[in-house]
């Protein structure tokens, strides 16, 4: 499980209560499991119900984790401890046995799950051992959860609903787990309401249920290759699909097909550039031509690094980069572009000099010098003419104008959402359907590489 390191470092103290919060299906079992499976220092303790659901339903804990898994009412076997003074014997055996690992450094934290399920349990055992009542009262069972944290000892609490009562009061730390449905797609995502004492850099994360495991999900920022490396291609056939390069897992790509990228405003630059370079880069790698007017995230300064960053230096021959400032490199085409006559004319004569075109065109440049039927009609012209030639084009920008986005949505064959979740990128394919992802990026292989992750 990737815990977000302000959970991490929370935990590492000594004596705090962590409340993980959440309505129905939001994923606490999940996620407490997953803390149990990553960490050694933890123990679980639950009910006989959810004993058997974790048997039934997740197999993925290891034999390791579910030997510290007890159940709140069953026997155990313990012995003295001076550590926890009287507050020892005023709790179920299952607690003592617990206590016993801790005192021989085997574990630091404990997990309850859940509050309300456990709750009930002691109160069953009340009703049946009247005797031995003030050990099952659920008042006095939280007031000596308290002063076992006193005490030094970590504890973690699941708990159905999101609303303020004395746990959360109590807790010095708090995690909501919630999700919605937006556009017909699970999202999730984990809220840090509190960390007492510590600083919190990011208070929301994206997170995915895939596979039944919990993982919390970071965009992370672009960072240069320590050493550079050539994409390797990914091969176009004839009569079989174009690469994306990218999103070919989900989504595949036809001869003669229109792709409208749809990022919103503040998607980080690099991700909207890896995306868009890395289908251009794997035509150009397999000696097809490529044909940019790029986006305003991709100034000229922008279009030499990605070269450089890709290794494009063999392949400029096959490059055409539409500009509407003049440069001395021979790949770059001033064109001005307050004349959409001159910038269909420009494209067109690339196309009849190319096999299987890449035609890539930042929209919101355009928006800059065209009104939005101009841009709308230039569109609609190399779209048929790019058809024609069995190429690809690639529409992409950040422009906020609906009337253009509606117009490329509805006559694209492929459109993909971009969008910004709390400094976290994910995407959906809205043509054709697609369930969520996460996007994160690295440059680990020696250029830059989107990571694809569902959502469920």
């Amino acid at each position: 499980m990737n815990v977000p390191p302000e959970i991490q470092e929370f935990l590492n103290r000594d004596g705090v209560i962590l409340l993980i919060r959440g309505l129905p299906g939001t994923g606490k079992t999940i996620f407490a499991l997953s803390l149990l499976n990553s960490r050694d220092d933890c123990a679980y303790i639950t009910t006989s119900k959810v004993l058997r659901d974790i048997n039934r339903n997740f197999s993925w804990v290891g034999e390791t984790a579910k030997k510290k898994i007890f159940v709140i009412d069953e026997k155990y076997g313990y012995e003295e401890a001076s550590q926890f003074k009287n507050i020892f014997y005023l709790l179920p055996t299952s607690f003592r046995h617990v206590l016993n690992k801790v005192e021989k450094g085997e574990i630091k934290t404990v997990i309850l799950d859940s509050w309300h399920t456990i709750l009930q349990e002691l109160k069953y055992k009340e009703i049946e051992e009247r005797e031995r009542k003030e050990i099952y009262d659920p008042e006095r069972f939280f007031l000596n959860l308290i002063k076992l944290s006193d005490l030094g000892l970590n504890i973690i609490i699941t708990k159905e609903g999101t609303e303020e009562d004395p746990i959360s009061y109590v807790a010095d730390g708090v995690l909501t787990l919630h999700k919605h449905i937006e556009n017909g797609r699970m999202q999730r995502g984990l809220t840090i309401e509190k960390l007492r004492g510590m600083r919190i850099e990011k208070p929301e994360y994206v997170i995915s249920l895939k596979d039944g495991r919990a993982n919390t999900l970071r965009s992370s920022s672009f960072e240069h290759p320590r050493n550079l490396k050539e994409f390797k291609g990914i091969p176009i056939k004839m009569g079989g699909g174009i690469p994306s390069a990218v999103f070919d897992d989900i989504i595949k790509f036809r001869r003669g097909y229109t792709i409208f990228y749809d990022f919103e405003e503040y998607v980080p630059r690099e991700y909207h550039l890896t995306i868009i370079m890395s289908t251009l880069v794997n035509f150009l790698k397999n000696e097809k031509s490529g044909v940019i007017i790029p986006p305003n995230d991709m100034d000229s300064s922008e279009i030499k690094y990605q070269i450089y960053l890709f290794s494009l230096e063999k392949q400029l021959g096959n490059l055409r980069v539409i500009y509407n400032e003049r440069e001395l490199e021979n790949f770059v085409q001033y064109v001005d572009f307050s004349n959409e006559k001159s910038i269909a004319e420009i494209v067109e004569k690339y196309l009849d000099e190319s096999h299987t075109p890449l035609v890539i065109l930042g929209y919101d440049r355009l928006y800059s010098y065209l009104n939005s039927n101009q841009i709308m009609q230039l569109l609609d012209y190399l779209r048929n003419e790019i058809r024609k030639r069995s190429g690809i084009l690639i529409i992409s920008g950040k422009v906020s104008d609906k009337e253009i986005k509606r117009f490329c949505a509805g006559f694209s064959d492929i459109y993909i959402k971009f969008n910004n979740v709390d400094g976290d990128v994910i995407m959906y394919g809205i043509k054709p359907w697609t369930a969520t992802y996460h996007l994160d990026l690295h440059t680990k292989e020696g250029y830059p590489k989107i990571k694809l992750e569902e959502i469920l």
